[in-house]
This record gives C-alpha cells, sequence and structure tokens, in this order.
C-alpha cells in the first residue's frame, strides 16, 4: 500500500478501515522516530571521543584561520582607501605645484649658495659644498595650492652646516637651520 495515497483517501474521507489505520501506523512510526532525534541526550554511536577531539581542534584551527583571513582582508581594504584618500588629496596639489615651477634643482642651489654668501661671505661660503638637496611639496593654504620647496643643506670641513630652503616658483631663499658647532 502507498502511503501518499491512503492519507489523500483519508483526507478526502474515503479510506477504507485498512488505509486508515495503515496511515495512523506510519505516523505514529514518524512520531517516533523524531522523538528519539529530538532527544539531546542521543549520541552517534559511531563517534569516538577521539574522533570529537580531532573535531574540536580542527574547528579550532578553522576558526584561527577565517579571523586571520578577516583580518588581513580588512587591513587590505583600509589600505586600499588610505591610498585613494591620498591620491585625491596629494593628486591636485602636485598638479597645481609643478605648474608653478620656474626653477631647475640647479638653480635653486645656485640661489641658496647666494644667500649663503650673503650669511657668511664670499670667502667662507667657498668653502661650503651641497651636502643635501631634495625638492618637497608644501601647501600654500588649501590642497589646491601647493608648491614645491627646495630643501638644500650646505657643509664645510668643520661640520658646520646651514640649511637653505628655496621656493621654486618665486626664487625666495630662507636659511632654516643653522649647526655651527
Amino acid at each position: 500500500m502507498n502511503f501518499e495515497e491512503a492519507y489523500q483517501k483519508l483526507r478526502d474521507g474515503t479510506a477504507t478501515d485498512e488505509e486508515a489505520a495503515f496511515v495512523a501506523r506510519e505516523l505514529e512510526n514518524v512520531r517516533r522516530i523524531s522523538a528519539i532525534l529530538d532527544d539531546p541526550g542521543l549520541s552517534d554511536p559511531g563517534i569516538t571521543e577521539a574522533e570529537v577531539e580531532t573535531v574540536q581542534k580542527a574547528r579550532k584551527e578553522y576558526n584561527r584561520k577565517t579571523a586571520i583571513r578577516t583580518v588581513a582582508i580588512v587591513l587590505s581594504c583600509l589600505l586600499a582607501i588610505a591610498a585613494i584618500v591620498c591620491a585625491l588629496l596629494l593628486g591636485p596639489s602636485s598638479v597645481s605645484a609643478a605648474g608653478k615651477v620656474k626653477l631647475s634643482k640647479q638653480e635653486a642651489v645656485e640661489a641658496a649658495r647666494a644667500c649663503l654668501v650673503e650669511e657668511v661671505g664670499e670667502e667662507q661660503a667657498a668653502a661650503f659644498f651641497v651636502d643635501y638637496a631634495h625638492r618637497h611639496l608644501r601647501y600654500a593654504g588649501n590642497i589646491f595650492d601647493g608648491i614645491y620647496i627646495y630643501k638644500i643643506e650646505f657643509e664645510d670641513s668643520f661640520g658646520r652646516e646651514y640649511e637653505i630652503e628655496v621656493n621654486s616658483s618665486s626664487g625666495y631663499t630662507v636659511i632654516r637651520d643653522m649647526d655651527l658647532r
């Protein structure tokens, strides 16, 4: 006998006593199986205690790897966002500053040397050599108004140093630091 057909006949009211008894037995079997499966004390006799420990260790390892993977993804996303923000902030100012450059690095060194001559005199300035010359971006107001400043360091054989900054646009020179030992 087919359960589905017998159940349909029972619902329609056309089932025989034998079919009704069959459906009742099958439903009782389903209730007993559900009660067994829902029992919280039920344990699978096929899993030993050693296997439970192995599963717990595997679960811990999986959770650890998942946590590391999650942290790596979050850090990567933050790094990408930071790179985009920096590009958006620094891009316009460096483009703006590049359009304002009127002095080359060599011309900036010459302007700085002229400033040094004014400070210490022609004779002493001849003893100084360029130790460092670098151009860096500086903001003049907002991020869309950047200028390049040359930072030039002069040093002599006695260890005396002068740090002079030269505006790449105007040629304006300023002595920023002196170390006269």
